[in-house]
């Protein structure tokens, strides 16, 4: 009873941390997020995407052929709440807390011990990892869920194999739902299969279709899901973000072979070549995400990514993830070399692209990484139970608690406090005032120029004008895509996207400039939106007032 009101206590905080300001917190909305909640609008509408495309399998978007699955989980939130801010990011944030109740689960079936698993839901809780990625409309932490849901699935399968059918749907859900899963799960299968095949073979000769059927919903599932990523638009995306996009590796080779008098050897050929370039850097981004400084320090570059001075996790929990590895080590059970193999295997889709450690690509290590320093946790004191006199005791959990909330209340102060302040940018922060204003004044104008200057600022300004989703199929064009593989729409109706040229554009009749980092005669602004740190955003110039 007393631990049932642990696990209470612990997912009302999961929900808190994760619902309180949603709308708010992070301050603004960026384009993937509107792209979801606009198109899931224009389903709605429509029962077409932005694109004219009906009921679709992959969102083209911005030519990123985005995974289909939270884009629909999206549309009874937008239905019932309507087209905003809420609505795009409560389906991460609800998944998010149903996570935090799936690790305790989990952590409780591989190693049978209820205060394990309260410690791994705890740590989950307040992981600022998964915070991060639950508060806002990030595919990647939907894709995390069902990938824990179908594991947890296949563990209780090996008991009762009926859970194989919830395995087999979870996982294939999480191939619907984000790219870098795709390459993780299926590792994650075949060691499942590795080390419980004795019991799937037990299971198929006594009972097949107990075995034959989940497969088969597998397969089956999953060949619309086959045919998209052989083709050239679903490896568009992998090409643009991918390791061998970066021509740095290529110009390493060659440049160390110019440092020799025959460059064109054999020998200097085999030492210095593409092939072995690109490798180093895999292995080097592969190895970055174990660093310390990123999950302990610092975290991923990418201002959408992070929050200031923090890492993936809190210092105070380092030498308990060691600890913890050394017991995984130390048990040499199925279930702990399970762990063990997740968490080596779940940087392995962000180390294949040139930005690396990547927090988002690598989500789904954050379970792993959990469960393992929970075991530390747990390990430790249990050893330091044994310890007398008991003050000892009492004083360390002392000090580690006090620690553990000082880290904790930090991370929320940073959170809420900075991160708004400093890298509000990330998040395209002040185009809901933008639309405010158009709302009012667009009728005077015959024109409206917008600076480029944030990611695709056409499908957040639709987003938030509500613009008529049959309207913009007809009007969108995306252009060529760019050296990372996205496309962008430069119209749509009377407004324009591009780079403002004010000595050209003001001469303009009739039409509403706003620009952003452009330089413009202040004396001609009418209205500026402001940053949370009270810097200019975007100033709006009135051309027929020139």
């Amino acid at each position: 009873m007393k631990k049932n009101l642990l696990l209470l206590l612990i997912l009302f905080l999961a929900a808190f941390l994760r619902f309180y300001q949603l709308d708010l917190y992070p301050a603004g909305l960026n384009a993937d997020e509107a792209a979801i909640g606009y198109n899931a609008y224009s389903l709605i509408q429509t029962g077409k995407d932005e694109h004219g495309v009906s009921w679709p399998l992959v969102f083209q978007s911005f030519n990123d052929y985005k995974p289909p699955l939270y884009f629909y989980l999206t549309i009874p939130f937008v239905k019932f709440i309507g087209l905003n801010t809420l609505a795009v990011r409560l389906p991460s944030a609800i998944l998010g807390v149903f996570s935090v109740y799936l690790i305790y689960l989990f952590s409780l079936e591989l190693f049978k011990k209820r205060t394990l698993g309260l410690i791994a839901a705890l740590l989950l809780a307040i992981s600022p990892w998964h915070l991060h990625f639950s508060r806002g409309a990030w595919e990647v932490n939907a894709a995390t869920f069902f990938l824990l849901l179908g594991l947890w699935a296949f563990i209780k399968a090996v008991k009762n194999p009926l859970y194989f059918f919830l395995s087999a749907f979870s996982i294939c859900l999480s191939l619907y739902t984000y790219h870098s899963i795709r390459l993780i799960a299926p590792f994650l299968g075949l060691y499942l299969f590795f080390i419980y095949y004795k019991k799937i073979i037990e299971t198929l000769k006594i009972t097949p279709w107990k075995i034959i059927l989940p497969v088969s919903l597998f397969v089956l599932i999953l060949i619309p899901l086959g045919n998209q990523m052989l083709s050239k638009e679903g490896q568009a995306r992998f090409g643009g973000v991918s390791l061998f996009a970066d021509q740095g590796p290529l110009w390493q080779a060659l440049e160390y072979r110019r440092g020799h008098n025959n460059p064109n050897s054999l020998y200097i050929r085999a030492i210095h070549n593409r092939y072995l370039s690109y490798s180093v850097r895999f292995f080097q981004n592969y190895l970055s995400h174990f660093s310390p400084k990123f999950l302990f320090v610092s975290g991923d570059e990418i201002a959408r990514n992070r929050i200031p001075e923090m890492g993936q996790s809190y210092p105070i929990l380092f030498l308990f993830l060691i600890f913890g590895v050394y017991r995984l080590c130390q048990i040499k059970t199925k279930e702990s070399k399970l762990v063990i193999f997740w968490l080596l295997v779940s940087p392995l889709a962000a180390a294949l692209t040139f930005q690396s450690p990547h927090a988002l690509r690598s989500q789904n290590m954050v379970i792993p990484l959990t469960i393992t320093t929970a075991l530390g946790v747990y390990s430790f004191f249990v050893w330091l139970n044994q310890i007398k006199p008991k003050i000892i005791n009492y004083l360390t959990i002392l000090i580690f608690s006090f620690l553990l909330i000082f880290a904790f209340t930090r991370y929320l102060h940073l959170y809420y406090v900075h991160y708004p302040k400093e890298l509000s940018y990330a998040w395209e922060y002040g185009f809901d005032k933008v639309a405010d204003y158009l709302k009012q004044n667009q009728d005077k104008y015959d024109q409206i120029i917008i600076s480029d200057h944030y990611d695709q600022p056409y499908i957040i300004l639709a987003f938030y004008l509500k613009y008529p989703p049959e309207k913009l199929q007809t009007e969108i064009k995306l252009t060529a895509r760019d050296k990372f593989g996205f496309s962008t729409v430069k119209n749509f109706g009377k407004y324009e996207f591009r780079q403002v040229n004010y000595d050209q554009d003001k001469n303009l009749d009739k039409t509403l400039i706003i620009a952003t980092e452009e330089t413009v005669s202040d004396e001609k602004v009418i209205y500026t939106v402001e940053s949370p740190l009270n810097e200019p955003l975007f100033k709006f110039i009135d051309t027929s007032k020139e």
